[in-house]
């Protein structure tokens, strides 16, 4: 595979004026020839021009350019279109994303990233030698993984590090309900940072511990992070530089990773009741609170490295969620009287509520596309989730209705804003896709054996990661003609209470009810043929 450049070659002369023009139509462009007397094909265009071509075209455009000829599908392959298009469809702020996980890769890394899922020498020499000098760089190394890995039906998985958080024999061996004992060890969640270098764990001992990978891939405890009473939740900045926590006792706790490795406390946020969820924006300068006391608070980070409240976002009933937009300019409230309220950033520090959605009856949560132009709820309104989208007068206007049996959980987007997953305590997830004419539809349903606590997409998008109380977690991905198909299955000794995708999406992070965390690398079924 070529690597990608965006400098052009000197172009021949051309005696015809061509001029490109959109049709209105996303998937469709005029060509007009100034010489009237000759008809030019897509034959007849020069390469730089076609590239200029490629460039206004969507990835489903480029892959039917595909087909149409060896000559199309050669050019395409020496312009890198697909990765590039790919890449376009992702927000400013993924893109970031996108590169600083692979900027964090040497070439050793980056090598057996994609051997777990290629034997092809000089396709591995080619993405792990070139230089990282253009833009695209990180766009053909993730698509190019992303592709390979939808190749695959199946994935073996190898268990890279099992944590065991086991209080049995230690200070809670006293209490004579087994009940209890179960209650501390119970592991809530876990989430890798996204260098892939520390790993945090929210626990029902009341606190959240801070692992650290060592040189040789095993880990050990760095830092123990007190509260008074469990832990909902604990997450790391996009940065790696930060995390927070959300405990029950009404704290959430920001530390922050300094020059010796260590972990130090920064800034403790008071909530008067239990924290519900706390989270960073894409810039990792601001954290988001939700306190039962019918509250979301955000602080921001100032120059000088501590943290300070910046807004307080008072609600008539109990918030539920609180979540940033990708560009970190709207953030959604979630409410247990059935509205979403809309906030838009009026300046770096402060806010104003712009919108208002209602809901039936309560709703758990709302989410904004990555693209600003759908926004998807879930809850407890009729077992159903929403998604709405904007209008051109800027109100929302429900799109389509997702059916459930029983409460909706979680509605996500895709990073690329094409598709939708939901967890239900129905038992089951399904996929949702926008068609052409901007309504959703319909792509694909998994089943558990009991209640699904959260479905998450992949950085690359093409994968989805669910947890269940059935024990399990299932791991599923998108084929190359759309079609979504299970692909794994990581197992618990009990509930599984989260499961996420590492940001490079090699690897999958589980947390059990049972106290133990998995780290589980996803690799190229060896009983299957080669991909190459």
């Amino acid at each position: 595979m070529h690597g990608i450049n965006n400098k052009s070659a000197i172009e021949p002369p051309v005696t015809q004026a061509l001029s490109l023009t959109p049709t209105g139509n996303s998937a469709a462009w005029s060509i007009t020839v100034s010489d009237k007397e000759k008809t030019s094909t897509f034959q007849d265009l020069t390469s730089n021009t076609l590239s200029l071509i490629f460039r206004h075209l969507k990835l489903r455009d480029i892959r039917s350019l595909q087909k149409v000829c060896t000559h199309l599908r050669d050019l395409i392959k020496e312009d890198n279109a697909l990765a590039k298009a790919w890449y376009r469809q992702f927000s400013s702020a993924h893109q970031n994303q996108l590169r600083m996980t692979i900027s964090r890769k040497d070439k050793n890394q980056l090598r057996a990233w994609f051997e777990s899922f290629s034997n092809d020498k000089a396709l591995l020499q080619s993405l792990t030698e070139r230089e990282p000098t253009s833009v695209y760089s990180p766009a053909l190394l993730f698509f190019t993984k992303a592709e390979l890995m939808s190749q695959c039906e199946t994935f073996e998985l190898v268990t890279k590090a099992t944590i065991d958080k086991n209080y049995k024999g230690e200070s809670y061996d006293h209490s004579p309900y087994i009940s209890d004992i179960e209650y501390y060890n119970r592991v809530n969640s876990a989430a890798l940072s996204a260098d892939g270098r520390y790993l945090v764990t929210a626990n029902g001992d009341s606190t959240a511990k801070i692992y650290g990978q060592k040189a040789d891939e095993t880990w050990e405890k760095k830092s123990s992070i007190p509260h008074g009473s469990w832990v909902r939740s604990a997450i790391f900045s996009p940065d790696s530089h930060h995390l927070v926590t959300a405990g029950s006792d009404g704290r959430a706790k920001i530390y922050d990773l300094v020059h010796d490795e260590s972990w130090e406390p920064n800034t403790t946020i008071l909530h008067s009741r239990y924290v519900v969820a706390a989270t960073f924006s894409t810039d990792s300068r601001h954290v988001v609170t939700v306190g039962r006391e019918q509250t979301a608070k955000i602080h921001s980070k100032k120059h000088d490295g501590s943290w300070e409240l910046t807004a307080t976002l008072p609600h008539e009933s109990t918030v539920k969620s609180a979540t940033l937009s990708s560009d970190d300019c709207y953030l959604i409230t979630a409410c247990c009287d059935g509205t979403l309220k809309i906030y838009s950033r009026k300046d770096e520090v402060s806010w104003e509520k712009k919108d208002v959605i209602f809901n039936n009856n309560g709703v758990l949560s709302g989410t904004l596309s990555p693209d600003g132009r759908y926004l998807a709820t879930a809850g407890l309104d009729l077992c159903k989730a929403k998604i709405f989208s904007r209008k051109a007068d800027g109100s929302w206007g429900v799109n389509t209705t997702i059916e459930h049996k029983r409460t909706v959980n979680s509605a996500t987007f895709s990073p690329d804003s094409r598709h939708l997953v939901t967890a239900s305590h129905d038992d089951t997830v399904k996929i949702y896709g926008r068609k052409a004419d901007g309504l959703w539809e319909e792509k694909a349903t998994f089943s558990h054996k009991d209640w699904v606590i959260s479905a998450t997409f992949s950085l690359d998008g093409r994968h989805v990661v669910t947890a269940s109380q059935d024990n399990t977690a299932k791991i599923i991905g998108q084929q190359d003609d759309g079609t979504w198909l299970e692909k794994a299955t990581v197992v618990h000794d009990d509930w599984v209470t989260s499961a996420t995708f590492s940001a490079d999406g090699s690897q999958v992070i589980t947390s059990g009810l049972e106290g133990i965390v998995k780290i589980t690398e996803l690799r190229r079924n060896h009983l299957l043929p080669a991909v190459e």
